[in-house]
């Protein structure tokens, strides 16, 4: 099976493809025309340059000719010897660039326009007089050679003027061998006063001129440097340049793929958080301006469902916690049911039957006796009754209340009577002045009542089980205090919640529901009524203290 490339392995091989293969091809096609373009700057300007100097060469001498020219026209109209040698003597003087002219016979005058005196670095011309004489003089060629010198003082090529006998009149550098070199490549037919190339070097162009009249040749000859100042440096900067914008593609490349290799890792990471159940994972991207906003979208919807999803999964552990919650519930409401109503039920059927037969003469006591029992015990079921339609209230926050002022003193005493069935004895200690409390007197009643039937179970050694009632800090408080077992630190929290009891399912000797003391503080939350809890001495004490109240 074909191995799947990871995204940094695809874009370096896409890279490869689609950068640096054109890259290096551009840069080939432009390095290759760069160089014929040069190539062929350099040829023309070396052809432009040979032909320049030949013209000037040649405008040059024949200047020269025509002064000379003009010289021997006018010397015919001076008769006398002393006066032609004072007039050439002020021609060579006005004209630097004569020296030694003389008149000579025309038998001693060459045939040739331009002589080369290489003896005397000298060109000698001539200018017919008449018939028998000639003007000649020489023109010296330190002018040609310091002329060529200035003018092309800056020019990195070299210059070389020479004689048909390829002797060096002028030039703009010393290099024997090189001038050797291009005197041997010189081509023995010459086009004349016409520019052209000769050379076996490439990149490295040599121009020459030939002159008709003198029978001149000037070589312009391009030189390495030249080549690698133009040529050479020019690839180099083009190869340099593309490298350079090869390597910040490259970096560019590089830098967006470890953001994207980055952040699509933390997106596989936060996919298998996900299924391996940790619903809290999110992503976290590494963002810039080279995050792609389709990351960056897909993240945050990844993110979004990822708190759906967490929600979701929180919501459900809720509700069947609840759902447990609700389960322990019915159990333990049908447990609730099944003992604490089958006492009381047996004992009102059982009476209830003795008082209806016929059988048997009963007498009154004995009848008055089973009523108060059957009374006692309905009025049990009752509140066990009453106690169990008031949990839903609580738990939903909807008791509905009608508060009134109470006496909170005979409030006290009726609801020791009612828990009273046992003849537990109750000592009662309210003070004479304690205030009207605003509450719902049901309510109230069976938050007392409540109070005291926990207190008569769980009271130990028959002690006396005391209610105080006074006024503290301006409010009226009340508390009810029984001595009780030891109760464990982590057991006083509970105390308060539903189906908690003191004692545990093997040991339980009371009776009751377990909902007493949630009872009573649902309701005493419902009516504003502080509740305090106080186990000291083994002795169980709750204080209530009412904030709602008359004065």
């Amino acid at each position: 099976m074909m191995q799947r490339l990871k995204i940094a392995q695809q874009i370096i091989i896409v890279l490869l493809f689609a950068v640096l293969i054109p890259f290096v091809t551009i840069g080939l096609i432009i390095s290759n025309i760069q160089q014929q373009t040069l190539r062929r700057e350099l040829n023309y300007s070396a052809l432009e340059m040979s032909r320049t100097i030949g013209e000037n060469i040649e405008s040059y001498l024949l200047s020269a000719q025509k002064k000379l020219n003009e010289a021997a026209s006018a010397i015919t109209f001076i008769p006398y010897a002393s006066d032609r040698a004072d007039f050439l003597s002020e021609v060579e003087r006005n004209d630097n660039t004569f020296k030694d002219i003389q008149i000579v016979q025309n038998q001693l005058v060459s045939k040739e326009t331009y002589v080369f005196d290489k003896s005397a670095s000298a060109i000698k011309l001539c200018s017919s007089i008449n018939d028998e004489y000639s003007l000649c003089t020489k023109l010296d060629t330190a002018n040609m050679q310091n002329a060529v010198s200035e003018r092309y003082k800056d020019e990195k090529r070299q210059i070389y003027i020479l004689t048909k006998d390829n002797s060096l009149i002028a030039t703009n550098t010393q290099n024997a061998p090189e001038l050797e070199r291009l005197i041997k490549n010189l081509p023995k037919d010459k086009t004349i006063e016409t520019a052209d190339l000769f050379n076996k070097y490439k990149n490295q162009p040599s121009a020459y001129y030939a002159l008709e009249n003198p029978d001149w040749t000037v070589i312009v000859n391009t030189t390495e440097n030249i080549t690698n100042a133009t040529i050479d440096k020019a690839r180099f900067r083009i190869v340099l340049a593309l490298l350079s914008a090869a390597l910040f593609i490259i970096a560019i490349v590089g830098i967006y793929t470890f953001y994207l290799y980055i952040n699509i890792r933390q997106l596989f990471k936060g996919i298998i958080a996900i299924s391996k159940g940790s619903y809290e994972r999110k992503i976290h991207l590494l963002k810039s301006a080279f995050t792609p906003h389709e990351i960056v979208f897909l993240a945050k919807e990844f993110n979004y469902m990822a708190k759906k999803i967490h929600q979701s999964y929180h919501d459900l552990s809720e509700k069947n916690i609840e759902l447990e919650r609700l389960n322990e519930f019915r159990t333990n409401l049908v447990n609730a049911i099944s003992h604490e109503f089958r006492t009381p039920l047996t004992s009102i059927v059982g009476y209830s039957s003795r008082l209806l037969r016929h059988d048997i003469k009963i007498d009154d006591e004995t009848k008055i006796k089973s009523l108060k029992i059957i009374k006692q015990q309905a009025q049990r079921l009752s509140r066990m009754v009453e106690d169990l339609l008031v949990v839903p209230d609580i738990e939903s926050f909807s008791i509905q209340l009608n508060k009134v002022e109470i006496n909170l003193a005979e409030a006290i005493e009726n609801s020791v009577l009612y828990a009273n069935s046992n003849n537990s004895n109750f000592e009662l200690d309210i003070a004479s002045d304690l205030k009207l409390v605003y509450a719902d007197s049901d309510r109230l009643e069976q938050i007392l009542v409540n109070l005291c039937d926990n207190a008569v179970k769980y009271n130990q050694d028959n002690e006396p089980i005391k209610i105080i009632a006074r006024n503290v800090e301006g409010r009226p408080c009340m508390s009810v205090k029984n001595k009780s077992l030891p109760i464990p630190e982590d057991m006083k929290e509970k105390l308060f919640d539903k189906f908690i009891r003191m004692d545990s399912k093997l040991t339980r000797t009371t009776r009751g529901t377990g909902l007493g003391l949630y009872i009573v503080k649902g309701l005493c939350a419902a009516m504003n009524i502080d509740i305090i809890l106080e186990c000291e001495d083994d002795y169980f004490n709750i204080m209530l203290v009412f904030n709602d109240y008359v004065g």
